[in-house]
């Protein structure tokens, strides 16, 4: 059953009413609409299950990777000659892959059995292989549903933009035939008509859209002359981009939309509420203030739905996405010309 968190509260107008945070995310019934992220916080038991305790709605498990699996049975199997040792290199090739979904699996098992939250799988992939049938197994162990988080940066001369997102919809396509459970997906921005991509996502039978992927950012010590990474957390002012994003679409696509990156305390999640998403995903400011603050966006939000007379959060969803609000035109282009070269 639902816990739907309520708080009473007594209105400016005079009189009470209950406060209810629960959402409906992917189909999904979640008690408030803070997930924490997919990051290191959410790969063994013990942090999540002190999400949980600090009010989380959801987790998303920290993503299993393609390309890790890729590269490290890729240096297993370095010494061994396939043409010499065919059946050992096969052999070891499966059991070295095997290992890290074992693993994952452990996970998602042992996270089902801890919380009573939806517990949400996580697969980082760049192709439509073999890695996507992983998510049956996902789902055999409990999972309530899985995220893609599709990693594909278009460096690649050789791609056009329609190959690249011909991978995209394959894999989307791919993995909705494979498993029952609501399907989200986690993209980066890089497209060259964004909204037409998401519908098409969404036409594939994608559940949820998860905005936006942040991509690896390299600097340069200028000392050592060496290339490094920058750094990994966000910024509050990132915000802007998936905020922007989903207050245009959010009125128009048949997926649910979750925000992430840039969301640092209750202010950011109730801007991307009001915007449409039905849920925020929570990474950088955890891995800064700790999983307990959790607690602080969660007031945080009740104690502004109070000072607004909102008794729950559907109340607020998407209320200023641009269906909905006079000035459309606010988050478009033509207001951003218009803001700088300073004409109101």
């Amino acid at each position: 059953m639902l816990d739907k968190a309520p708080v009473l509260i007594y209105g400016m107008s005079g009189g009470f009413f209950m406060s209810d945070l629960s959402t409906r995310y992917m189909g999904l019934s979640l008690k408030n609409p803070v997930i924490a992220a997919s990051s290191q916080l959410t790969s063994n038991i013990e942090n999540l299950a002190a999400c949980e305790e600090a009010g989380a709605g959801a987790v998303v498990l920290k993503s299993l990777f393609e390309e890790q699996i890729l590269s490290d049975s890729g240096k297993i199997m370095a010494n061994l000659d396939p043409l010499v040792h065919a059946e050992a290199y096969d052999y070891s090739t499966v059991m070295s892959q095997e290992y890290y979904l074992d693993r994952y699996l452990k996970l998602v098992q042992d996270a089902k059995k801890t919380l009573s939250i939806p517990v949400i799988a996580s697969l980082n992939c760049v192709t439509a292989g073999k890695w996507i049938d992983y998510a049956v197994d996902f789902e055999k162990m409990g999972a309530d549903a899985l995220e893609l988080n599709v990693f594909i940066i278009p460096v690649d001369f050789k791609k056009d933009s329609l190959s690249i997102e011909q991978i995209y919809l394959d894999i989307a396509k791919k993995i909705k035939s494979k498993v029952k459970i609501p399907v989200a997906m986690k993209i980066g921005p890089h497209f060259s008509a964004l909204a037409h991509m998401m519908k098409n996502l969404a036409g594939e039978g994608i559940n949820a859209l998860v905005l936006f992927n942040r991509f690896y950012k390299p600097d340069i010590d200028i000392e050592s002359l060496a290339v490094k990474a920058a750094k990994i957390t966000s910024q509050p002012d990132e915000i802007s981009l998936p905020l922007q994003w989903i207050s245009l679409i959010s009125g128009e696509l048949s997926c649910d939309l979750s925000a992430t990156t840039g969301i640092h305390g209750a202010d950011g999640l109730i801007k991307v509420l009001l915007a449409g998403a039905k849920a925020g995903q929570l990474c950088s400011i955890l891995l800064m203030k700790g999983i307990g603050y959790i607690k602080t966006i969660l007031s945080e939000l009740s104690d502004w739905m109070e000072r607004h007379e909102y008794a729950a959060v559907s109340d607020f969803t998407g209320i200023l996405c641009q269906e909905n609000i006079i000035n459309p035109e606010a988050y478009e282009r033509t207001q951003y010309i218009k803001a700088l070269v300073g004409i109101s």
